[in-house]
Parts: structure tokens; C-alpha cells; sequence
């Protein structure tokens, strides 16, 4: 899960690549901070649960899988969300510098975009869930 997050924070990097010096330490400054509590907090719920001094289906019977899902859920989507908007803005940046003529096509593909991204950030959280809930439907 944290090599994950550290994925995720590469992918923000390369799309943090071309921006200016200013954007690229508030941006990725936030995105690195929001990883690293993300880090901590999954490394903490998994220090209290037990999960590393009891065995791994005994820490899953105890309910420790649910628990570190309780934090990884919401995580993620607020992860999905964030990195929608940083490709949004990193678009509408790049079409902001086409000719006028092209920009209402770059718009309309960047609409599309968002809804193919919606789609398959639905389709993932299913998969997240269902690794840290083994009950969903």
C-alpha cells in the first residue's frame, strides 16, 4: 500500500513536469505532504491493530484489514479526486496555449477525459473495497 502512495506521488511528479518552479513546490508540496500522512497513517493503524507482531491471518481475524480499510477508502477517493484535478489543470494549461480554434475541441476532450476517469476511479474503488471489506457485494 505505501509503495502504492509512492506510485501515485511519482505520477504527480511527472505530471508537475514543465510548471513553473512556484507551482511545483506548493502543488507537489501538498501532494507530498498528503502521501506522507498517508504513510503514517496507514503505518500507525497497522502498529495498533498488530499487525506486525501477530500472524497475518491472525491479524485478519481480528479485524485489522477492516480497519486499515476504514482509512484507505476515503484515501483514495480523495486521491482520485486530487489527481483528476492536477491532470485538468495541467490540460486546460496546455490548451490554454493552442490556437482558438482548437481549444473548444481540447475542452470537449478533457470532458470526455473526466468522464472515462470517473468511470474506471468507480470500477478501482470497487477493487479497493473489496480487498479491505471481503463482504462487499
Amino acid at each position: 500500500m505505501e509503495l502504492v502512495a509512492l506510485g501515485y506521488f511519482g505520477v504527480v511528479m511527472l505530471l508537475l513536469r514543465g510548471v513553473t518552479p512556484a507551482q511545483k513546490r506548493r502543488i507537489g508540496g501538498a501532494f507530498a505532504a498528503l502521501v506522507t500522512i498517508f504513510i503514517i497513517g496507514s503505518l500507525w493503524i497497522r502498529y495498533q491493530t498488530g499487525f506486525f507482531h501477530l500472524d497475518h491471518w491472525e491479524w485478519q481475524n481480528a479485524g485489522g484489514l477492516i480497519s486499515l480499510g476504514k482509512w484507505a477508502v476515503p484515501s483514495y477517493l480523495v486521491f482520485a479526486f486530487l489527481l483528476l484535478l492536477l491532470i485538468l489543470f495541467r490540460f486546460i494549461q496546455k490548451t490554454m496555449a493552442a490556437p482558438s480554434g482548437a481549444r473548444v475541441w481540447l475542452f470537449v476532450f478533457a470532458i470526455f477525459f473526466t468522464l472515462i476517469y470517473v468511470a474506471v476511479a468507480y470500477i478501482v474503488l470497487f477493487v479497493v473495497v473489496f480487498f479491505f471489506f471481503p463482504f462487499a457485494p
